[in-house]
């Protein structure tokens, strides 16, 4: 009866444990690697000192399960008009909350009540006409336009890749990051849509400004990979795709560059360490070769016959790294190691 009692109670402790592992796993926010692109975006394209990006908001009761950034204004006044993805960061309240699917996901008629009943958390804070909503996804999709009429919210185009309504009491704007992308001034929206992954290098050509912005993504997605020191790595979705995606649209950005925007900043010896001695020298006149070289740097530019023919008495005379080098590359030319020479013996005593 005893035993009875004993595995009846073990096994209610065994449930309630499973009961509050399953609870805590479904607190558990899963990360997306998209999210930090998109906050990195958004900080450097909003005007400077005007508001303040906020990737995580803490509720009450639970942590937050959807992707939303909240840009909070920070200073009174007329901030100024942003240059760049205006059909995101353009006209802007106290408080907007953009909600973002990234490349890999879709708006789903969750989203529709789940950003209203979000929005309904933030505007506690404040007037909730100081509340505005905006909505980046690749596309809009039949069930969430569905559920935004189910909640008295219709959509209105208002530009490509860009519609507009009123859900509840708050402006909505939703923006079509595949749609809007190809507007001036929004190329860098190509870096959250599904092309970036399918094609990262077909990102539309780059302004300067926009390509500055680029490389603080490239640094932002660093992070994410190996993060700073006392940051604590986390398990994001598609982190793989993300990191991959930016290194190859990189490539494809840096290839487009004329080679004085590529050379930019880097003194003559790094660009000429790229380079081996006779690549170098190519395409010069031989007194241009020649010109502001060492002895044993002329001797490198030469041609591997005229190495050939130079004598071992003559050889013997420059320095050992350049004799070294002078055999690897004789004897790769002829395919097999030089021969070593021989040490001539001094009369036996």
């Amino acid at each position: 009866m005893v035993a009875l009692l004993l595995m009846a109670k073990g096994n209610r402790m065994a449930t309630t444990r499973e009961v509050r592992s399953s609870q805590r796993q479904r607190r558990v926010r899963v990360y997306t690697a998209w999210h930090p692109v998109l906050v990195a975006l958004l900080e450097h394209v909003l005007p400077e000192g005007w508001y303040q990006c906020i990737s995580e908001f803490q509720l009450a009761r639970e942590p937050l399960r959807v992707d939303i950034v909240i840009l909070r204004r920070s200073r009174r006044g007329a901030p100024p008009r942003p240059r760049l993805l205006t059909s995101v960061v353009g006209e802007l309240a106290e408080h907007t909350l953009v909600h973002f699917k990234g490349p890999t996901d879709e708006l789903e008629r969750d989203d529709a009540r789940m950003l209203l009943a979000y929005a309904l958390v933030v505007a506690e804070i404040d007037d909730p006409g100081a509340v505005a909503l905006r909505v980046l996804a690749p596309r809009l999709t039949p069930r969430f336009t569905e559920a935004l009429r189910s909640l008295g919210c219709t959509l209105t185009p208002t530009g490509p890749g860009t519609q507009e309504g009123r859900l509840g009491v708050f402006p909505l704007r939703v923006v079509e990051t595949v749609a809007a992308n190809a507007r001036e001034g929004e190329h860098l929206l190509y870096t959250v849509t599904p092309g970036m992954v399918a094609d990262p290098g077909g990102i539309p050509a780059l302004s300067p400004a926009e390509v500055a912005v680029f490389w603080a993504l490239l640094e932002h997605v660093e992070q994410v990979r190996h993060p700073l020191p006392g940051q604590r790595k986390r398990h994001m979705k598609d982190e793989k795709r993300v990191v991959e995606s930016f290194e190859q649209a990189l490539a494809r950005l840096v290839a487009r560059l004329p080679p004085e925007q590529r050379l930019a900043g880097l003194a003559p010896e790094q660009v000429l360490q790229a380079y081996a001695p006779e690549q170098r020298l190519a395409g010069l006149a031989p007194e241009q070769r020649l010109a502001g070289l060492t002895e044993a740097q002329a001797v490198l530019a030469l041609p591997d016959a005229m190495l050939r023919a130079l004598s071992e008495e003559y050889l013997a005379t420059l320095p050992r790294q350049t004799q070294a080098a002078i055999q690897k590359r004789l004897g790769a030319a002829s395919g097999r190691q030089p021969a070593r020479r021989r040490r001539t013996r001094g009369p036996s005593k």
